[in-house]
């Protein structure tokens, strides 16, 4: 059903059916929201998780770090670098 469709139906009911119908509405999206905000909670939960998961693969000294660049000084300063 399209929009206009929806509004002309709406047009010839009652205020009272009106106000049911725009209710129930508020109520069903409101729901979906909500369960949309607690899939977004879960997935903040579950990349947390995960981040601690891998967190040990990345201190220093490991495997994987052993491929980055853990000098602090600026490599622009150096004179020998070409």
């Amino acid at each position: 059903m399209k929009k206009v469709e929806v509004l002309e139906a709406l047009k010839q009911m009652t205020i009272e059916d009106q106000l049911e119908i725009i209710e129930t509405a508020s109520k069903l999206i409101r729901d979906e929201l909500a369960g949309q905000s607690q899939q977004d909670i879960k997935s903040e939960l579950s990349l947390a998780a995960a981040s601690e998961v891998m967190r040990s693969f990345y201190e220093q000294g490991s495997e994987l770090a052993s491929f980055t660049d853990l000098d602090t000084e600026d490599f622009y300063e150096h004179e020998e670098y070409a």
